[in-house]
């Protein structure tokens, strides 16, 4: 068994603190019973099959040291359906027993091969994701802070392919609840890395990622993937039409005292807009200019904060006489807690 390897190896071989993070794992294995979950298996079955239509990911073969190559289809996964099916608490199970077949795969390859197989590659196909995905952020941090705590080093490599606009700012939402070795892992592209290949055999690469193996991917083809329903405005995002000569304000509220650290990212689905960026702190009768862009398609930025107030994005759109301009905008806010845990 080459649990032990695994979290002093993400411990940087600091055996004090690999122990202290192995002991936690100990006792929060048995917190959640974690001897159940054969049983919870066979209990859950049909919900098994539903949770790998929704979150459609395989095996594709091995990499060039043995290790298996899993591909998962982030962006073909039905974001508002999946959360809409799958509670928080429902998901937290399923992903653990994810973890644990995981697990069980490397220890079974272990002794097939009569050597140590302990990690995964992992490739994550970024094509189809849209501005709904940000439905799934409270599901990634979740399973994200699992992982960290009690899965540390089972991945060798993270590949993102195939990544559109809007997924740094995904990552930048999760990224206080992934491990910093894990980070390190992460390679994003906007078709596929060259990198990939040095790991993965073009014998071994999946045809749709420019290698040479007819493995048939899940999830269906992405270019034919029907448009999700994106609705109003919440408290993670704006997604409106700003009209001609006109300008819409949202507000993000910073309940914590001790402050925090906003970060967002904007596009338009065509054209541009003027955006304006403040900061109120709780109690104060003027606002600070946080940023003043003047007509642009597409912004990111962050912005920290040493005390509770509000941030108010608006999009003018004033100058524009007859064109209204359709806003996506993702916001997401890290208390001081978090940003610390990053």
């Amino acid at each position: 068994d080459m649990t032990l390897f695994r979290f002093i190896s993400g411990k940087q071989w600091v055996l004090k603190d690999a122990v202290k993070q192995y002991k936690a794992m100990a006792e929060w294995r048995k917190k959640e019973k974690m001897d159940l979950i054969p049983a919870w298996e066979k209990k859950h079955g049909e919900r098994i099959e539903l949770s790998k239509k929704l979150y459609p990911s395989c095996i594709c073969g091995d990499d060039k040291y043995d290790r298996p190559i899993v591909v998962a289809r982030m962006g073909m996964i039905p974001a508002k359906e999946f959360v809409e099916t799958f509670t928080k608490e429902e998901w937290d199970m399923h992903h653990k027993w994810r973890m644990e077949k995981t697990i069980e795969l490397l220890r079974k390859r272990s002794i097939a091969l009569k050597k140590p197989i302990t990690q995964l590659i992992v490739i994550l196909d970024m094509e189809g994701i849209g501005f709904p995905f940000r439905h799934m952020m409270p599901y990634m941090k979740m399973t994200s802070a699992v992982d960290k705590q009690n899965y540390p080093e089972i991945v060798g490599n993270i590949f993102c392919v195939n990544t559109p606009w809007i997924v740094p700012v995904l990552f930048r939402v999760i990224s206080p609840f992934i491990d910093a070795r894990t980070k390190e892992k992460i390679i994003v592209s906007a078709k596929v890395d060259p990198k990939a290949f040095e790991v993965v055999g073009e014998e071994v690469m999946p045809k749709a990622y420019g290698g040479k193996s007819p493995v048939e991917l899940p999830g269906g083809d992405a270019k034919k993937k029907g448009k999700e329903k994106e609705g109003e405005d919440d408290d993670l995002a704006v997604n409106r039409s700003v009209a001609a000569g006109g300008n819409y304000t949202f507000v993000k509220k910073c309940s914590d005292p001790r402050g925090g650290k906003y970060i967002w990212a904007m596009k338009l689905r065509a054209y541009d807009v003027s955006l304006r960026i403040a900061w109120t702190p709780d109690g104060a009768e003027e606002a600070t200019s946080v940023a003043n862009v003047e007509k642009v398609a597409q912004h990111e930025g962050e912005f920290e904060v040493k005390s509770a107030g509000s941030l108010h994005f608006t999009f003018d759109n004033s100058y524009s006489y007859f064109r209204s301009k359709e806003v996506q905008c993702a916001i997401e806010f890290f208390p001081t807690d978090a940003k610390e845990a990053a």
